[in-house]
């Protein structure tokens, strides 16, 4: 390709761009940098004009890429031609753009490596002292972040040398250059895709002046350009043979990856033997590659076959390039939307470590300072002989250590559920008999509040499950009942079955859910704890395990509730088959 692509961007960037255009195929990609600017100097038209002057446009294209720094307007450049692309962050290139957000929003300033190589200049432009920009930037910042692209040098001095002039901790996110490079190849894609529709359009106009034997071709070539879809390109393809070489029938085999897969077109019913003198075969290639071949069979006037086949040499470039850009449109589609799952699943991780992390800050310091504080209070009670006291004492900490015990429980199992380390192994058993050990462990926590359990379960029930799992279901659900059912109430745990799978419930008669509450109950953004009915405390986690849990045997789970009248968990896994 002679065309040559321009990505212009300030030098903070160019570093992981260039890295990633060293390491990839882009013998048509060149590099231009300019002074960063930001983040409120704006970029003078008259630079970026000096640094494109020499560039000729008539074989070369220009992508500026910029953020803050204020890309000038079309009319203030003497190129016309370029391409601006604005950022709302400039580390778009090399991350996603939520979880840039999320960062900054919890009090980050963000680095990539590249910025690190030039971090001298860099605070030098901002013109603070040591000690003031140490209390400017404790003041606004919480701590700097290194989105590590993991490009040559080692940058961990200059890190620690900006923390210390900035007087915040640093932390590391290994980002690597996965992000850039699927954003500049799908850059270089689009255009490399543009050059060539262009270059295609190019052909076919000098391809027409050769003459009008060509002139039923050239009909159909605006429609091509624009396809971007194989099946329909070849669908055009039958049309056009057929309209120039009235064939009985036509066969186009499409080769990928050295795999083939034929196509064909409606044909005409004939018993009589195919002579193959009437045949004659258009090999479809691109830059040598041989990407299919039609099949032209039984054509209506064989005296012309000669100049047919010279047509077909015409015919193969055209369809070449239409087949070969639609399958690079394909590719890039694809690449698309891995970038979008990988940039769910990234934010996805980031909710789960902000859970963890909050559980790990709140949840579990409240306990722990109540059993420290009920222990100081033990000791002096012992001392005085106030043996009531200790009695209330010990009962207090006997409850905030359940309570404990069960949130870590709950902890250690979602985190190996988070990390794939719970072995779904389903085997089969009697639904009563697991939940009436169940139940028989959760009795001593109900009767502290003078709960009754009742059972409703036929011994007739066979489920197919992981009896760990069920079991870790049954107490989340029945601890939940217990925690918002008030003093005197009546939990009830049963089950039927429903074609191919077991129904489960437990039903409370305790203070119920609000309905725009039960719609976010197993969401892992919203998990928000409501203090119990005796304050207990919770992490929102159990319901989320529950689902994780339930969804694994192919089952739902669901609530139903009325405020003040008590609430009911419905879920299904299968029965034995």
């Amino acid at each position: 390709m002679d065309q040559k692509l321009y990505i212009s961007a300030c030098n903070f960037l160019i570093p992981e761009v260039a890295q990633v255009i060293k390491d990839g195929d882009y013998p048509d990609v060149k590099l231009l940098s300019f002074p960063a600017k930001c983040p409120n100097t704006s970029i003078k038209a008259e630079q970026i004009s000096e640094l494109t002057s020499k560039i000729d446009p008539k074989t070369s294209d220009i992508i500026l890429i910029g953020s803050s720094c204020h890309i000038p307007d079309h009319k203030a450049l003497k190129n016309k031609d370029l391409t601006k692309i604005h950022l709302e962050q400039c580390f778009e290139l090399v991350i996603n753009r939520e979880t840039i957000t999320h960062y900054i929003s919890k009090g980050y300033y963000l680095v990539t490596n590249g910025w690190l190589r030039s971090y001298e200049k860099n605070i030098k432009h901002w013109g603070f002292d040591k000690n003031i920009a140490k209390l400017f930037f404790q003041e606004s910042m919480k701590g700097i972040l290194l989105l590590d692209t993991k490009i040559p040098g080692d940058y961990l001095p200059n890190l620690k040398a900006l923390s210390e002039y900035m007087g915040l901790p640093y932390e590391i996110l290994p980002v690597g250059l996965s992000y850039c490079k699927r954003y500049i190849n799908s850059l270089v894609f689009d255009w490399r895709h543009e050059v060539e529709r262009k270059s295609l359009n190019e052909r076919i106009s000098a391809i027409s002046k050769q003459g009008a034997d060509y002139s039923v071709i050239f009909n159909q070539l605006e429609i091509l350009v624009k396809l971007t879809d194989e099946t329909r390109i070849i669908q055009v393809g039958f049309e056009l043979l057929n309209i120039l070489f009235a064939p009985l029938s036509i066969n186009f085999t499409s080769i990928i990856n050295d795999k083939e897969k034929l196509f064909k077109s409606n044909t005409v019913s004939n018993k009589q033997p195919i002579n193959s003198d009437h045949c004659f075969k258009i090999n479809v290639f691109h830059s040598n590659e041989l990407l299919g071949y039609f099949e032209i069979m039984e054509i209506q006037f064989p005296q012309f076959i000669e100049q047919y086949k010279k047509m077909g040499a015409i015919i193969s470039q055209i369809f070449g390039l239409s087949i070969a850009n639609a399958r690079k449109y394909k590719i890039t589609i694809d690449q698309k939307e891995q970038l979008q799952a990988y940039s769910q699943e990234l934010q996805k991780i980031n909710q789960s470590k902000d859970k963890f992390f909050s559980i790990i800050a709140h949840d579990l310091k409240s306990p722990f300072s109540g059993l420290i504080g009920f222990s100081t209070l033990l000791i002096e009670a012992i001392q005085d002989k106030d043996y009531e006291t200790v009695e209330k004492g010990i009962n207090m900490i006997s409850q905030i250590s359940n309570n404990t015990y069960a949130l870590l429980l709950n902890l250690l199992e979602w985190s190996q559920s988070q990390t794939g380390k719970i072995d779904y192994i389903p085997e089969s058993f009697v639904l009563s008999e697991l939940i009436s050990d169940t139940v028989e462990l959760q009795k001593y926590q109900a009767g502290t509040k003078g709960i009754r359990l009742c059972k409703n379960i036929p011994p007739t029930i066979k489920v197919n499950a992981d009896i760990n799992m069920i079991k870790t279901i049954i107490r989340n659900l029945i601890s939940n009942a217990i925690k918002y059912t008030q003093k005197g109430g009546v939990i009830t745990i049963s089950a039927t079955t429903q074609n191919s799978m077991a129904h489960i419930s437990v039903s409370d008669t305790g203070v119920g859910i609000r309905k725009e509450k039960i719609e976010k109950l197993f969401q892992i953004e919203h998990t928000e704890s409501t203090p119990g009915t005796n304050k207990e405390k919770g992490t929102g986690l159990g319901l989320i395990l529950c689902k994780e849990f339930i969804e694994k045997h192919k089952g739902r789970i669901w609530a139903e509730s009325e405020v003040e009248k008590g609430s009911t968990f419905h879920f299904t896994i299968p029965l034995i088959k």
